[in-house]
């Protein structure tokens, strides 16, 4: 009796395993679904109040637990395992409408666009009373290439039909990446790139060249520019 009540337990737990493992997708895809919902209604965090930003911080924590990628930071320099990562299943394959290959080197290899932030420095920028603060996305290429883009537009086109008299400045914010574990990494910024795109609907992306900007070095950092861990 007692080694028949053993493996109806050990059942017991393997059928709640599976279970959970079913389960996983789903929750993450709602969670997912309330991150960008509350992200749309405080403006990426620009208007985030306390309880948003509780809300927030309790779905990533919950995420995180449900993350099924062990080692997000894979491909980048410093990475702690050193594993090759195994891909996210479409690397390598042919891109039949561009004649291009896909190749990521990791999970954060790509282009993404930021839904929300709770950083001081990026938060700031929304004080400027002239220019408010358009799309914010990160260029990630591996193994330690991190660009910040960040477009600003005057706020009186706010007033203006949707598009008309376009004005565009592009910031562009060089760092270098070193993976500090195996879910974290730190940026050394180096440069800071500035781009006029548009100015009344007339594109200047390419009659104006791009003014680039590099940072100094601040004490205690390393030698390639202000590092994350002592910049403000």
């Amino acid at each position: 009796m007692a080694a028949l009540s053993e493996e109806n337990l050990q059942t017991s737990a393997a059928v709640e395993a599976s279970r959970r493992a079913l389960d996983e997708p789903f929750e993450r895809a709602d969670l997912k679904g309330q991150l960008l919902r509350t992200c749309a209604a405080c403006n990426r965090g620009f208007g985030a109040s306390a309880m948003d930003r509780s809300n927030v911080d309790s779905i990533l924590a919950r995420l995180s637990e449900l993350n099924p990628c062990a080692e997000p930071t894979a491909g980048v320099t410093g990475c702690p395992s050193g594993v090759e990562w195994v891909g996210r299943g479409f690397e390598n394959r042919d891109d039949y409408a561009s004649g291009f290959t896909i190749g990521a080197q990791g999970p954060l290899d790509g282009v993404w666009r930021l839904i929300y932030t709770n950083a001081s420095d990026v938060l700031s920028l929304d004080v400027n009373p002239i220019a408010g603060v358009g799309p914010i996305s990160q260029e990630i290429t591996l193994p330690d290439s991190v660009v910040n883009v960040i477009d600003l537009y005057p706020r009186a086109a706010s007033l203006l039909p949707l598009g008309a008299l376009r004005t565009t400045t592009r910031l562009r914010v060089a760092t270098r990446a070193s993976a500090r574990s195996a879910t974290r990494i730190g940026l050394t910024f180096e440069r800071v790139g500035i781009e006029a795109r548009a100015l009344l609907g007339l594109d200047l992306s390419k009659l104006l060249p791009a003014l680039s900007i590099a940072l100094p070095r601040l004490p205690g950092s390393n030698t390639a520019g202000a590092g994350s861990d002592t910049s403000p």
